[in-house]
């Protein structure tokens, strides 16, 4: 039971996953001609930018539909955020608080109001569960649409592909060569204008896992370009996971409590 919260709910959090909706949705918007050649060295400094695009507070409302192996079901989770700091996420079923969940860089806490428990544990359990080893920043990233651990020390590829423009932290000639001892591969697909990230792909070898993230519609709220809407797809060897998600209310840069008490009378969940 325990392992079956956390990932209904931290792929609540995280928007972990891709609704049948979804997936129609993304095969409609394929690019289907050619786009204009771009150097590899503008694509790569554009998503070098994006990465330090990132505001200190963050609050949004998603409304999300998730199914995996054993649930299929519609929420919305209110989510405030504080830059490097802490992660705090309240999921409602028909308008009534089920859980409340904060996430720091060290800790997961999930309290979960209907069975009156809760479950506290170090970022690692996140390995155990989704077999993907994400980090608190990893998460805000997520949630902002930014290109996810990127890093300006790593040497990135431009993958030669007329209708994307994708950047690749391997050259196309490695991907297809991967195997269990290969680090986690990540590939950056920018928009037709090169201004924002519409999709990523996270492929982790050792974990036989890949999450796809795709970004249908931005908005630029305060001189940050804030998703609208998406879905993500998660493919573990245990199952699918799944997620079709839409931001209601977004606000930037306006600090708020962020805050989580677990009642004396709650016990671990089991």
């Amino acid at each position: 039971m325990l392992r079956n919260i956390t990932k209904l709910i931290f792929s609540a959090v995280l928007m972990i996953s891709l609704a049948s909706c979804g997936a129609k949705k993304s095969a409609d918007e394929e690019n289907t001609h050619k786009l204009p050649k771009v150097k590899e060295e503008l694509l790569i400094n554009r998503l070098d930018s994006l990465s330090k695009e990132r505001p200190e507070h963050f609050y949004t409302k998603l409304s999300s539909k998730y199914s995996d192996s054993k649930y299929n079901v519609s929420f919305k989770t209110s989510i405030r955020m504080r830059t490097d700091s802490a992660f705090h996420a309240l999921i409602t079923f028909a308008r009534i608080p089920i859980y409340n969940t904060m996430v720091t860089p060290d800790t997961l806490t999930i309290v979960d109001k209907r069975n009156n428990c809760y479950i506290q544990e170090g970022m690692t359990y996140l390995k155990k569960t989704f077999n993907v080893d994400f980090k608190h920043e990893n998460i805000e990233e997520l949630i902002l649409g930014m290109p996810i651990a990127w890093d300006s020390n790593v040497e990135y590829h431009q993958i030669k592909d007329p209708y994307n423009y994708i950047v690749s932290s391997q050259p196309k000639r490695n991907i297809r060569r991967l195997d269990a001892d290969d680090d986690v591969l990540i590939r950056y697909y920018l928009s037709n204008d090169t201004k924002s990230l519409r999709r990523l792909v996270i492929d982790s070898p050792k974990d036989t896992t890949t999450i796809t993230v795709n970004y249908f519609g931005r908005e630029m709220i305060d001189n940050y370009s804030i998703p609208t809407s998406g879905d993500i797809n998660v493919k573990t060897p245990r199952e699918d996971i799944y997620i079709d998600f839409k931001y209601n209310k977004s606000i930037i840069n306006e600090p708020r409590v962020l805050y989580l008490a677990i009642p004396n009378k709650y016990e671990r969940c089991e």
